[in-house]
């Protein structure tokens, strides 16, 4: 009988009766991730990081697993390199939550723009604060994009629809007939920073992006313009935000990652004024979710049949 572990936070109830045919152990029943791991044709990726698949877990899948399934569009949960060289395909979802992450990216820039998270807690606390804090429209903003993969390319008509300038920086900048087609402009990384008045991160988290929105880049930018954050926390210094918000260097912010997740209760930027934070939902909903399950199921279906899986990651 062929062996799925699922690292993720699911039962193994939540798969049995799909794959009837398997021997499906789950951590979130109470086994240990390396022995779920061991012998395991395939494994179900946790996507919350908690029993991230590297090390000991990677030893105990080479030599019988075809397949690590990732049911988020992020790989961070993977030490893909080391998959790659045992032999392990790594897949994902990339893409499939595209929508529902760039709608999220214009809320939070409205939310950001217009304080609306203070209004909505002053007033659950009896204040019916109408004046006193500085609201912004976004119809006429230049709207920075960091990053232009899947989710990047979603956003752009959505802010576009606000009669918006939207300016993109890339690791590789995408075809000028992409650019038109999208009504998009390419800029420098720090001039795209310095000249916008909503800055959107959707970037990819990797050794070249870490700490990309550091104290200097967040120092050139307008007093009147607001962060968006739906990459990763640790795409930004998150204590220089915390200063540039309390300084009022920056008019606001709308976060949906964190450097570590749960962020500590004693966290300073949790605190900090003119911000809207959620817990890491930005790409989930019923739709989205149901894209990732469907492709997750897809392909351990498709391996199980001695087929190739979809949406396969490079190391």
């Amino acid at each position: 009988m062929e062996r799925i572990a699922v690292l993720a936070p699911l039962p193994a109830a939540a798969l049995e009766s799909t794959f009837p045919s398997a021997d499906v152990i789950a951590v979130a029943d109470g086994v240990d991730p390396v022995e779920a791991a061991r012998g395991a044709r395939i494994c179900l990726a946790d996507w919350t990081g908690t029993h991230r698949i590297e090390g000991e877990i990677v030893d105990a899948l080479t030599g019988t697993c075809d397949l690590v399934q990732v049911p988020a569009a992020g790989v961070d949960s993977v030490d893909v390199a080391a998959c790659a060289d045992a032999g392990i395909p790594v897949a994902a979802c990339g893409g499939l939550n595209a929508t529902a992450v760039a709608e999220w990216c214009v809320y939070g820039a409205i939310a950001a723009l217009r304080d609306l998270t203070a209004g909505d807690r002053a007033l659950r606390e009896g204040r019916f604060e109408q004046l006193g804090h500085v609201r912004y429209e976004l119809a006429g903003k230049t709207v920075g994009i960091v990053g232009m993969g899947d989710i990047g390319r979603a956003a752009v008509p959505r802010f576009r629809a606000f009669e918006t300038d939207v300016t993109y920086w890339s690791r590789h900048r995408r075809p000028e007939e992409l650019e038109a087609e999208l009504g998009m402009r390419y800029l420098a990384l720090d001039e795209l920073i310095a000249g916008a008045d909503v800055l959107v991160l959707v970037i990819a988290l990797t050794p070249d992006t870490r700490s990309l929105l550091d104290g200097d880049r967040l120092a050139s930018m307008k007093p009147s313009a607001v962060v968006v954050n739906a990459a990763r926390g640790g795409i930004v210094d998150e204590q220089a935000l915390t200063r540039a918000l309390y300084d009022k260097h920056l008019h606001g912010a709308a976060v949906d990652v964190y450097s570590v997740e749960p962020p500590p209760e004693d966290h300073p930027l949790l605190d900090a004024p003119r911000t809207t934070f959620t817990p890491h939902v930005a790409g989930a909903t019923a739709e989205s979710v149901g894209r990732i399950l469907d492709r997750c199921f897809s392909n351990v279906r498709a391996v199980l049949d001695g087929g190739e899986p979809v949406g396969l990651v490079e190391a």
